[in-house]
């Protein structure tokens, strides 16, 4: 099932309060959680993204309303990404990365940039199944790409030719006029903007290439994390967190709450490159670091809170991760929070 990050739809719902809603009213028409407001939770499927899209243009009266939400769009919102693009050299290479990226905020859509010998195409794509509430979506992107453009480049940034895959909608004067002097079409096999070369590829304001390469690295790791949730991996490793509570989750107990039989998980434990006892292990190893930073739990709370029967074992696991004991650790940790601290 695709999923949409729940930031991007609390935006929208920002944006149809600043044109006269009520968020509440939206949430209620949609049948949506309260919670969805307050970060919880992190993603929604694209039910809820449809859903919310419709009750949107129903308390607004707004049809164009994804135009108004990429004319007014931030990169904040949209996390390290936004940052990413931010402090990109090029505006070329801020929608490159965008589009490396972008399934960290989703897979309901997605957008691809080409680059020809005098000017670069950017498509909107279709990842999951249409609806006709997608093509609020699309209009959010294909207004955000020059809109926020425009905002960090040195020059206006302005497509040649713009292009909808949907029916011409009843009212197209705010397309047109969004988009002048570009001709505008609907209709077509897919969403697409043409621009001139040397349009995107003239730098972004304010770039700092420190940063650039910092939020880069960021995002690298959120989208290997992203990708690696549907890994028996990912998912194993998530349970034996969760379950390390006093007690140490057995493989049987793992399989059962993911509805496999125990010689599945190993199978796919094996093809993905691990074991069980090894993710256990590094769980562990991981919560044990965690604990002893954060200082909230003594040395024999946390050899119980991670299924030790007896202090004994916890040290000996510990030093053969760590190469020091749980005590020389936390000495260490001290004495370097110490250095860090000091003028």
């Amino acid at each position: 099932m695709a999923r949409l990050n729940t930031d991007l739809i609390r935006y929208r719902i920002s944006i149809a309060e600043q044109e006269g809603a009520k968020s509440a009213d939206i949430l209620a028409t949609a049948n949506a959680p309260a919670q969805l407001m307050t970060g919880e939770p992190a993603y929604a499927d694209d039910s809820v993204e449809r859903a919310v899209w419709e009750a949107i243009v129903h308390h607004t009266g707004r049809e164009d309303i994804g135009l108004a939400c990429g004319q007014r769009f931030p990169t904040q919102v949209i996390s390290l990404i936004g940052y990413v693009m931010a402090n990109a050299p090029t505006m070329r290479v801020a929608i490159e990365k965008y589009c490396t990226y972008q399934r960290v905020i989703g897979d309901t859509m997605g957008m691809t940039i080409e680059e020809g010998p005098d000017t670069s195409i950017v498509r909107i794509d279709q990842w999951s199944e249409w609806h006709d509430s997608f093509r609020y979506t699309i209009d959010m992107f294909m207004a955000a790409i020059p809109s926020w453009a425009s905002a960090n480049a040195l020059h206006i940034v302005r497509p040649l030719e713009v292009g909808f895959k949907y029916t011409r909608p009843r009212d197209s004067t705010p397309y047109q006029e969004m988009f002048a002097p570009a001709p505008v079409t609907f209709d077509n096999k897919s969403s697409y903007q043409i621009y001139d070369n040397a349009v995107l590829d003239q730098p972004v304001i304010g770039a700092n290439m420190a940063m650039f390469g910092y939020f880069e690295e960021k995002s690298k790791a959120l989208l290997t994390d992203y990708e690696g949730r549907d890994t028996f991996t990912y998912k194993t490793r998530k349970r034996i967190i969760e379950s390390l509570q006093g007690v140490a989750p057995t493989i049987d107990s793992v399989a059962n709450e993911l509805a496999v039989s125990v010689r599945r998980l190993q199978e796919k434990l094996s093809t993905e490159g691990t074991r069980f006892s090894t993710l256990l292990s590094e769980a562990r190893r991981d919560l044990a670091i965690q604990y002893l930073k954060e200082k909230q739990v003594n040395k024999a709370e946390i050899a119980y809170l991670l299924g030790y029967s007896e202090m004994s074992v916890f040290s000996r696991s510990f030093k053969k991760w760590t190469g020091m004991t749980p005590s020389e650790y936390e000495s260490q940790n001290h004495i370097s929070q110490h250095v860090a601290a000091a003028p």
